[in-house]
């Protein structure tokens, strides 16, 4: 087989590699900063009202990265030794290192989904199993969506509700990973209120499709985030000093101009995934596209 160089080679990273935008550094050159912790920091309150009017959650904490963000909210919903229900092959159990049982220990629940996508009968038989006579307590019912290993498979705002109503009647929290939320959002053209309402803290990645440098906001209500900034400070990442600067380039990232160019994005990825399709020996399955 002859192997040929391409002078122009298309490049598959992942968008961590993605440069943040000219607007966004001229930002953050701008900005002016204040103690957020304390409320001084004008991005970091923007930013806060804006994921506020996206979300209908009351109150945000920004966070270095989604995963600290999601363990976060595990570790504030859920106490030691409850069960926490998870798709099987979603980013929290097999990307984040397993901090919910190393740092938090909790018992992982998996639960089979398809193209990720959990069905509320299963949901429910998972929290309402019961093996001689032990019933685990359930904390918390983490979905995440998009569905990252299922190529970014969506949940809709009808199948997020029936697996909120499964989990609240059984005395359980409901946690979102929406690292990649907005994706959702432009593919199932629902408005990220309405693929949200039903959580009660939602994980939000402002570099993740949005070209911020780095930071993630962990939504919810204000009793919530008050419990959970004393997680934030037990794991070290409450303390972001000069939060500003990322705070000045998320308020852009979360722009309706930034949001709205996602749906560029879909369009190539859809496009790439039909023409290699075509190639001779290669299988797509265009449902995970």
């Amino acid at each position: 087989m002859q192997v040929v160089k391409a002078d122009n080679p298309i490049l598959m990273n992942s968008d961590v590699l993605g440069n943040p935008t000219p607007e966004m550094f001229e930002a953050m050159r701008n900005a002016k900063l204040g103690w957020a912790a304390k409320g001084g920091d004008e991005n970091v309150t923007r930013l806060f009202a804006r994921i506020a009017e996206l979300t209908g959650k009351e109150s945000a904490l920004l966070i270095p990265s989604g995963t600290m963000a999601n363990l976060v909210a595990l570790i504030t919903h859920a106490q030691s030794g409850d069960q926490v229900v998870l798709e099987e092959s979603c980013h929290t159990v097999w990307s984040e290192e397993w901090g919910l049982s190393y740092v938090g220990r909790l018992f992982p629940r998996l639960v089979k989904g398809e193209y990720g996508i959990m069905e509320p009968v299963d949901v429910a038989a998972a929290m309402d199993q019961s093996v001689f006579n032990h019933r685990p307590k359930t904390s918390l019912l983490c979905i995440e969506n998009t569905h990252m290993a299922s190529g970014g498979t969506c949940y809709t705002p009808e199948r997020t509700a029936e697996l909120a109503r499964v989990a609240h009647e059984r005395g359980a929290a409901v946690h979102l990973d929406g690292a990649r939320i907005f994706n959702a959002s432009i593919a199932l053209g629902v408005p990220v209120k309405g693929l949200v309402g039903s959580a009660d803290s939602v994980t939000v990645n402002l570099n993740k499709a949005l070209c911020a440098p780095e930071g993630a906001l962990l939504c919810g209500s204000k009793e919530f985030t008050q419990r959970a900034r004393i997680s934030l400070k037990r794991l070290g990442g409450d303390s972001m000093h000069k939060a500003g600067l990322v705070a000045a380039a998320g308020v852009i990232a979360l722009s309706d101009r930034t949001i709205a160019s996602l749906a560029e994005d879909h369009v190539r990825a859809k496009r790439f995934a039909e023409r290699i399709s075509k190639i001779p020996g290669v299988q797509v399955d265009m449902k995970s596209v």
